[in-house]
């Protein structure tokens, strides 16, 4: 089970939202270059990286394109506002494996053809239900028929986030990481995730291979001094 830390920025600045909204925005006085130095040096191999302007449908932010080249040590995810096969493409030029939600969602087929091991299905659920475009809108299909015309199309990593949990610390949604999971994908399960018993918790849900944490660690619930959140954000399973 690989540990996979989370950085979501917005304006260009480190932030955390609680369930997905806006206006419940937490923003931490830390420069992201500094914040990936860190979680380096403790070991992190994949970091998962958020631009929550793209996401919410405005400019996609700049900061991020330089990362793979200046820490080639790390393999980088990106994800927010890649509603296009061009966007994502473009992102996966960069060096970047590209998470891929509203438009995986929307218009799988505008997918095929694309690298899989480049591609992270973003699979975002609430209240039981597939939603989309920075998780304001139901997707409006049906979960199960989607997975399967995901999987057809030859894509086999999904990220899945029960938004409901994102950013409370109460516990990972395991209901909508396993519902994913059951149809085959290798899952990074996101939202919620207080500590490593979490993540032992986690280890139980068949195809279950990472686990993202933004708030646990940006708040030092996770803290990365611990031997035990080194040794996982060490492990190379969540890019499996």
């Amino acid at each position: 089970m690989q540990l996979i830390p989370s950085m979501d920025l917005l304006g260009g600045r480190i932030v955390r939202l609680r369930h997905g909204d806006r206006r419940q925005v937490t923003y931490y006085d830390l420069a992201a270059e500094a914040w990936i130095e860190r979680l380096v040096s403790a070991g992190a191999l994949r970091i998962h990286l958020v631009d929550l302007d793209g996401a919410f449908g405005e400019a996609r932010q700049p900061a991020f394109r330089e990362f793979p080249k200046r820490w080639p040590g790390v393999r980088f995810q990106t994800g927010g506002g890649l509603r296009s096969r061009e966007a994502v493409q473009g992102a996966l030029d960069l060096g970047f494996d590209a998470v891929v939600g509203t438009l995986a969602m929307e218009q799988p087929r505008a997918l095929a053809g694309l690298p899989a091991e480049g591609i992270v299905l973003a699979l975002d659920m609430k209240d039981g239900e597939l939603v989309a475009r920075g998780w304001q809108a139901p997707a409006g299909r049906d979960t199960g028929v989607l997975c399967r015309e995901l999987r057809g199309l030859g894509f086999g990593r999904a990220l899945v986030t029960d938004v409901s949990r994102d950013g409370t610390l109460e516990g990972p949604g395991t209901a909508a990481i396993a519902r994913i999971a059951e149809h085959g994908f290798r899952v990074q399960a996101s939202g919620g995730l207080r500590d490593l018993r979490d993540l032992e918790n986690l280890k139980s849900i068949p195809g279950v291979v990472g686990a993202i944490s933004g708030k646990a660690l940006l708040d030092g619930a996770l803290a990365l001094d611990d031997p035990a959140v080194r040794e996982a954000m060490a492990s190379n399973e969540g890019g499996a």
